[in-house]
Order: C-alpha cells, then structure tokens, then sequence
C-alpha cells in the first residue's frame, strides 16, 4: 500500500528537524503545526495543543510558546511557497494521467453499457423465474399442509392402533390413558375427515371394551393365579404356620415355665414374633402371583370413575370362586337341627379321610388369607375386610357341621384324634394369625376333648386298669434295688411319714403296703394327665374355663367315678365282688385302696397345678385352701368302706360256716371233759389262721376291729346257743365252759401276737368284752346256789352286771337239778376213773373224726377260692 502524502511530509519534517537539531518541543510544534495545517478544523489538532499550552502555562513558558510558534509559522509560508513550486511538475504529470484515465473511463463506459444490457435482460429472466418461484413455493405450500394433515391423520390412525394393541397386551390403564389423548388432542385436528367421525364414535365403544377387557382379565387372573393355585398356596400358609410354632417353641424353651401359657397368636406370642416370620403371599416367589392385572384394572375403571362398579362386579365374582371353592359343602349344608352334638340333617358335607380334609381345609384358608391380602395390597378398592369377615362368619357355621359330621362317621384311635386335632387346630391358628373369628371352629376342639378324646382316655385307662388288676399278685411289693425304689417313689403318692419313706429306709430290699396294681395306677393316671396337657398343649387358647371343667369333670371324675364301663371305681367293687371268696384278693385291695384314697387327693393338686402351669388358669371347683378335691373321694371312700365290709363279710361268712360245723346236741351228758372239744379246737385254730393270713398286712386298727367283731359274733352265737338249749345240767355246762375258755384263751393270745395297742390292757380288756356276758351267763349256771342272784341284787349287780334279770331267770330254770344229782355226779367221777383212758380218747376221737372231716372238707374249699 502506498504512503499517504501527510505520512511522507511527517517523515520528512522529522528528518529535517533532526537534521537542524531542533528541540523536541520544537519537534512536536512542527508536527502540531503540520496537524494544525492539514487539519485546521479538526478536534484532535486542538486536543494534542491543549496539552502543550497547559505545559507552557505551567512552565511560564508561554511567551516562548508564543516566539516558537511564530517561527514555525514563517517557516510553514517558506516551505509551503517551495512546495507549490516544485508541484507544478507533479500536477503536468496527473494531467496525464488523468487523460489516460478518461480513455479507460470511456473504455469501462462502454463495457458497463453491455454489462447493463446484460443485466437487464437478467433481470427479465430473474422476473420471470421469481413468478416460477413464488408458484412453486405456493404448492410446496399446499404440499406441506397435506402433509401435515396427512401426518396427523396417520398419528391418529397410529394411536389408534396403539390402543388395540394396549388392550391385546392388557395395559388398559395405558389405553385410556392415550383414548384419552386421542379424544382431547388429536382427533380435533382432523375432525373434517370421515374417518375421523367414524374414530370419534367409536370410542364409548373402546372405553367399553376397554372395561369389559380389563374386568374378563381380572377374572382370568383370578382363576389362574388364585383359585388353580389354591393348594399351594394353602402349603405355604401352613409351613409358614410351623415355622411360627417352631420360633415359639424354641422361646418357651428358653424361659422355662414363663411363656408355657401362651400361644400361638396370643398377645405376648406376637409381641415377641420376628417381623420377618410374617407371610405375604404376594412376595412368595415361588407361587408367582403378579398384581398388575388387578391393578391395571383398578386404575382403568379409575380412569373412568367407575370404581364402585368395579367394586360390585369384583365382589359377585369373588363369590362365584367361594361357591365353586367351598365344593361339597355349598351343594350340601341346608338348615341344619342340632340335638346332642348330633346333626340331623344328613345331607351335611362328607369327606372320606382326613387326608381329603387336609387338602380342602388348605384351600380354604388359602381362599379367604388370600381375599384379605389383596384387599390389603389394592388398598380396599375391590372389597373391605369387613366384607371377608362377613363370609368367613357365613362359611364358619357351615363348616362347623362338616367337622362334627367328620369326627361321628369316622372311627378314631387316640393317634387319629390328634391327627384330627392337630389339622382343625392348625387351620384355626391359621385363620387366627390372620385376623378372622374363629370362636365357632374352637368348639369344635372343645366337642373333640370331651365327646372324642374324653372316653377314648377313659377307655384305654381303663383297659390298661383292669389288666393291671387282673394280672396282679395281690402281695406286698418287694424292690430289690436303690433303681426301682426310687422309680416306684417318684411315681406313686404316699404320706411323708410312711414307713417306706425316704427319711426311714436304711437299707434293701424294701417292701410296700401296697401291691403293684397301685404303681400302674399311679402311672397310669400320670401319663393320662401328661397325655391331655400334651394334646391341649398347642391349640387350646379360648373357653380355658370350659376347657378345665371338662378335664376334670368329664376325664378324671369319670374315670375315677362309680359308673359302670366308665370308671375304676365300679370296676374296683365289680373286681371285689368277684373275689369275695379269695382273701388274698380282697385283703391286699384293702390296702391299695388306702393308698388309692390318699392319691386322690394329691391328683387334684396336681390337675389343678399342671392345668394352672399350661393353660395359665386352674379349675373352679376348689376348695377353701385352694385344691382341688375331686368328687372320685367320695366314691373311694365308699369303695373302701365296701372292701373293709367284704373282708368282714367273708369273716363272718367263714366263722359262720365253722360255728355251723360245732354241734351241741346233748345238753344232758353224764361225763364231764378235761379238755374243749376236739371240734371247738379246730375251730379255734382255723380261725387262729385266718386271722394271720387275711389280716396280717392290714392296718392295726383294722386287725383289732376285725377281731373284736369276729370274737364277738362268735360270742353271740355261743351265747344264742346257750339260750335257746331246752334244757341241760350241770356237766354239760361245765364242757360248754371248757369249750368257751378255750375260745376265750385262743382270742387272747391272737390279741398278744398282734402289735397293736391291744398290748397296753386296754385293748385286750376291750376284747374280752365281747365275752363278758357269755361268761357271765355260764358263771350264773355254774352257781352251786342260785338265791343270791334272784334276792340280792347288789350281788347280781356286782358279778352280773352284763346279765338281765330276766335273761338270768330263763337260764336258771332250764337248769336240771334232782336229788340224784350228787350220786350220779360222784357214780360219774368213779366211772370216769376207772374207764380206761383209752376208752375215753376212743370217744374223743371219734367225735373229732366227724368233724374233722367236715373242717378238712370247708379248708380244702377255702384254698381252692384263695
């Protein structure tokens, strides 16, 4: 680019400045003035001299400012008049150039000339083509409407298309959703086209398709996911149910006897239950149960305000499932009669084991557990809790029936039972856990203990009873070992003072008062109690009270009770009485039966303790001191009494039969004896054996009755026998009293080898009471003179007190007295000396033989019925 002209003069100024030595004052001067001539009118030339002026000003230079610039003026004329001479040649030379630029400019005349030629010819074609344009831009126009529109119509077609295909795939909520879009957005802006119209009315139908969809898919899902898979999920609640037992279990276990009772669904037992032990089918991945079809058509019948109607249908079709879920029992439970725990109608439901019932009661629990468990997870959209606890009560008292119907065509075992028990019990703590009423199924438990189990017990406590009895040895039991002895210790009940008590054994072998029927006794009776507490010990939560009442009222009353083919009791005095004759029996039950009547006692106390430890309330019927005593007390009593009255009964029996065997028949013999008759001496020493055979095991205070009353019957019947004799003499009454004093001597020394308190004299005196008035019957007869008793009555007070007056008088006058009394008396000792003895022992003997027999005969018949 060239340098401009006051570029060059700048530069040359500076050079010459430089050249002159000019100041650099005068320097800027020079370059101002140079501004100041070229650019006289310009605003920086007065800007660049302000600064200069205000310098000089400050340096009291402005005169010399002023000297300076007038200088540079004279200077500028001088250069400028140099200039304009030495320009001329430079102007002559832009004249020329000047001319060749006028013949380029006429050149470039020429040739803009064409080029406007050009351009106007351009011009017409651009007009013409712009018309081209502006048509073609009008159509591109109408072109991009259609399009737009065209678009619009396929997008319309598209959702459309989309929204059949939403139903197809079951997402209705998204298809009234994008109906609703359709509807609002873009129908409208093809509204003009027919097919519009026909999209426009078609879609009520589509919202009705749409719910009619979603509701036949609910029903679908119902059918797939719940009712065919009923079963499975029934197993699954179950297990879940063991688990709940399992952790239970395993806490009660941990705290002794703290939780023993409490269970299951109890509040403590919830209180105390892992969160993660709660079951929710929806979160079981192995049932695969997927809500989002019943919530898609929740939210569809949402989107169309029709919730209630959803709600209603829902609930008819659920009722659909329960009738077709409930099968036998809808077909079959009508109104029903109950009588006696029996049901009338026999049209009651009926499954054929209990392996049938096991799976229908799953799918039921599964049926209504499920039916809340969605009410939960839709949030009572489709039904309330209130509706499934008003069908769970209406199916409850249908299947009621079905149970009780169940438990009479079927016969139980013991196992059976509680397999029964354990299947209705797990289904009500199923149920239970799940918040529905269960009060009507409980009775069924309850009719199940006491019309089931109750004499099932009975029975085999019975059967295991009897055969204890009837293989008994009726003796004393013997332990040999320290082993047995404390097993027979801590099963059966006894007094803390007993002879065979811990605190008084020093050594082995011990012997017990009672038999070993009394230990399976105790045993048995401890094992039914276990047997119960085991059986009630899970399931039982409700009607406790009931539940006790039963237990003691229907099980251990009964079973110890009096009626026959129940209780032991009858088949005590039923026993007794078939063993009347055997005195080892009757004696040895006397015995156990002593224990048997203390063991009643403590097993109230225990019923009451274990029923109070397990079910955590004890029984109502206690007595003033908080123990139970059972109505069974009463009866063994009895029973007792009727044992001790049996072993008196046999006595006198057999004391009757041997008095019958001593004869007096000549009560005017002419010999006296020296001796009691052979016959009164058997019978004295038989009844010795007696005695010591069926009383030595018996308590003392029952020996010394027993032979107060048998020494006394005996006395009785000598005495009767003595009052009704016709008649008889003095030698006759003489033998009777030898006879009697051997009787009198023989009781005596029963009464000394007894070691009862008949040893102090008062016992003795009091059995020899029983023959007072005998003797003194016979000492009134052996009186050589009879008036002192008939006038002195301080005499007959004082010798006999025990005789009446009038009996005496009776006695005397049979008494044979003649004159030849004496002579015959004196005739009778002198013939008596002088009879051989053999000939005296020959008639002894023959009068003992007879009778002999007849006691050999009757010891042979009282073995036999030993």
């Amino acid at each position: 680019m060239a340098p401009s002209v006051s570029n060059i003069a700048d530069t040359d100024i500076q050079d010459r400045s430089l050249k002159a030595g000019k100041t650099p004052l005068e320097n800027l001067l020079i370059r101002d003035d140079d501004i100041f001539q070229t650019s006289l009118n310009s605003d920086d030339y007065l800007e660049s001299l302000a600064p200069i002026i205000k310098d000089a000003l400050k340096s009291n230079g402005l005169s010399n400012l002023i000297n300076n610039l007038n200088d540079i003026v004279k200077n500028k004329d001088e250069e400028l008049t140099d200039l304009s001479l030495s320009s001329t040649q430079d102007i002559n030379s832009c004249i020329d150039s000047i001319d060749k630029i006028h013949i380029d400019s006429s050149d470039l005349n020429r040739g803009l000339q064409e080029v406007s030629t050009f351009l106007n010819k351009s011009v017409y074609e651009l007009i013409s083509r712009k018309k081209n344009l502006l048509k073609s831009k009008e159509l591109n126009s109408k072109i991009n409407e259609t399009t737009v529109v065209l678009n619009l119509c396929i997008q319309v077609l598209e959702i459309t298309n989309r929204i059949h295909e939403l139903i197809k795939q079951n997402k209705y909520f998204s298809a009234l959703k994008l109906l609703d879009e359709l509807t609002n957005i873009h129908l409208p802006k093809v509204e003009n086209f027919s097919f519009a119209v026909k999209i426009y009315d078609s879609i009520p139908l589509l919202r009705k398709t749409i719910k009619d969809e979603s509701f036949d898919n609910l029903c679908k899902w119902l059918s797939t996911n719940i009712e065919r898979k009923l079963y499975d999920i029934g197993t699954s609640v179950f297990e879940n149910l063991y688990d709940l037992q399992d952790n239970w279990n395993s806490i009660k276990k941990k705290n002794g006897s703290t939780f023993l009772s409490h269970k299951i669904n109890s509040p403590v037992e919830i209180a105390m239950r892992d969160p993660a032990l709660n079951y929710n089918i929806m979160s079981d991945k192995s049932l695969n149960i997927d809500l989002s079809t019943v919530y898609y058509a929740i939210l569809a019948y949402q989107t169309l305000n029709e919730s209630e109607t959803l709600s209603k249908m829902y609930h008819r079709e659920w009722l659909k499932k329960y009738n077709r879920v409930i099968y036998p029992i809808t077909s079959s439970v009508r109104t029903s009669t109950f009588t006696s725990n029996k049901y009338a109608d026999s049209s009651v439901a009926e499954f054929s084991d209990i392996h049938n019932l096991d799976e229908y009661l799953k799918k039921i629990s599964a049926f209504f557990i499920v039916d809340k468990q969605i009410n939960l997870a839709t949030k009572f959209e489709l039904r309330s809790n209130k509706n499934s606890d008003d069908l769970w009560e209406s199916y409850a008292s249908k299947l009621k029936p079905v149970l009780i119907k169940f438990l009479e065509t079927h016969p139980f075992n013991i196992d059976e039972l509680n397999d029964f028990k354990d299947l209705v019990g797990n289904f009500i703590q199923t149920m239970e856990n799940n918040e529905f009423r269960v009060t009507e199924i409980y009775d069924v438990l309850v009719i199940l203990v006491k019309e089931y189990l109750a004499p099932e017990l009975i029975q085999q406590f019975r059967f295991d009873f009897l055969e204890s009895i009837q293989s008994d040895h009726y003796m004393p039991l013997v332990v040999q070992d320290k082993v047995d002895y404390d097993n027979v210790m801590r099963i059966c009940w006894y007094r803390e003072d007993a002879s065979f008590a811990p605190a008084n054994v020093r050594s082995m072998p011990i012997s017990f008062p009672f038999s070993e029927d009394y230990v399976h006794f105790c045993l048995g009776i401890r094992s039914l109690l276990e047997d119960l507490i085991s059986f009630i010990g899970q399931h039982y939560s409700y009607e406790l009270n009931d539940l006790n009442n039963i237990i003691v009222e229907e099980i251990f009353e009964k079973v110890l009770g009096d009626e026959k083919n129940t209780g032991i009791a009858y088949d005590l005095q039923d026993f007794i009485n078939k063993n009347l004759s055997n005195k080892e029996v009757i004696s040895q039950s006397y015995t156990n039966l002593e224990y048997y009547l203390f063991s009643i006692y403590e097993i109230g106390k225990l019923v009451n303790r274990r029923l109070k430890l397990y079910n955590g309330i004890g029984t109502n019927n206690i007595d003033s001191n908080g123990t139970l005593t059972l109505k069974a007390i009463k009866h063994f009593t009895k029973l007792r009494k009727y044992a001790e009255d049996s072993i008196f009964n046999m006595v006198d029996d057999k004391v009757r039969e041997l008095l019958d065997m001593v004869e007096y028949d000549d009560w005017y013999p002419s010999i006296a004896n020296h001796e009691a008759n052979f016959s009164v001496k058997d019978f004295a020493l038989f009844l010795e054996n007696l005695f010591t055979s069926i009383f030595a095991s018996l308590p003392s205070s029952f020996r010394t009755l027993g032979l107060f009353r048998s020494y006394d019957f005996i006395a009785q019947h000598f005495l009767t026998t003595l009052k009704e004799a016709e008649g008889y003499n003095k030698v006759a009454i003489d033998n009777f009293d030898l006879d009697v004093r051997h009787l009198e001597d023989s009781m005596n020394a029963l009464s000394k080898s007894e070691n009862t308190d008949l040893n102090d004299g008062g016992g003795t005196v009091s059995l020899q009471s029983t023959f007072t008035e005998l003797r003194q019957c016979i000492d009134l007869l052996k009186l050589d003179n009879f008036d002192d008793f008939k006038k002195n009555p301080s005499f007959r007070t004082r010798k006999f007190d025990r005789v009446k007056y009038e009996d005496g008088l009776k006695l005397i006058s049979k008494m044979h007295i003649d004159d030849g009394d004496a002579s015959n008396l004196s005739g009778a000792d002198e013939s008596f000396n002088n009879t051989s003895s053999h000939s005296v022992n020959d008639q002894q003997s023959i009068l003992s033989s007879a009778t002999a027999s007849k006691f050999a005969q009757f010891g042979n018949r009282f073995k036999s019925g030993s």
